[in-house]
């Protein structure tokens, strides 16, 4: 495909997506299109990787896509894994000779796939997942199908950029709603102003090499002292 089609590809693509009122949506929409757009692809989906290599899929154009990315999460082996977390393109052109991936092979060939392609979705601080594409077909994608599956996971990308932010953010308010609970628990006991009992959950896990949010969680559910754990 000429440069200049795939410039054209990739704006109808974002004038498409735009269009769409959630981040949900805009996911959903880019796996239907995959699909259209690419000869061998006949299941697509979007595989979310959230903090603590945690995978969940977040769209998807048939059932069976759920069952094929749990396998790879559950295995931790698989095309989908692989381009997550080493932000580059995977690619089995047959199931029953690539045996990169043994057991996730095996699965997937009882599900009547016979090759797969995923693209690393980025953001400029880390890899936040990728976009899945199955076929029951030997060799279904190839240098052009990769070219175009590359575009639908940029805009991908952009769509689920904004989910990943929105999952640090909610860890960190969680974060410090954890903190604040601790904080108002030793304030009440040892009747001390919020900065000493700040004072008193940092220097306990420095001493015992927790994380803050850690500590204070403890001392939420045991009612113990930080200085005594």
């Amino acid at each position: 495909m000429a440069d200049l089609e795939l410039a054209q590809m990739f704006a109808e693509i974002a004038q498409t997506l735009d269009a769409q009122t959630s981040v949900v949506d805009a996911l959903e929409e880019t796996v239907r299109l995959a699909v259209e757009a690419l000869d061998g692809a006949e299941i697509a989906g979007i595989s979310f990787l959230a903090p603590k290599r945690k995978m969940e899929t977040l769209a998807a154009t048939d059932e069976r896509l759920s069952q094929l990315d749990l396998m790879q999460f559950e295995l931790d082996e698989g095309p989908c894994v692989e381009a997550s977390l080493e932000e580059n393109t995977a690619l089995i052109n047959n199931m029953h000779t690539d045996r990169r991936w043994p057991r996730f092979a095996d699965r997937a060939l009882e599900l009547g796939i016979q090759s797969m392609l995923s693209c690393a979705l980025s953001s400029p601080r880390r890899s936040i997942g990728s976009l899945n594409l199955y076929s029951t077909q030997i060799d279904a994608f190839d240098e052009q199908s990769t070219d175009i599956a590359e575009i639908y996971a940029a805009h991908a990308s952009i769509a689920l950029a904004g989910r990943h932010l929105e999952v640090d953010l909610r860890s960190a308010v969680d974060t410090r709603g954890t903190i604040g609970q601790a904080i108002g628990i030793l304030i009440e006991r040892h009747k001390i102003l919020p900065q000493q009992a700040f004072q008193l959950l940092v220097k306990a896990s420095q001493r015992r090499h927790m994380k803050l949010r850690d500590l204070a969680l403890y001392v939420i559910e045991t009612g113990v002292d930080p200085s005594a754990v």
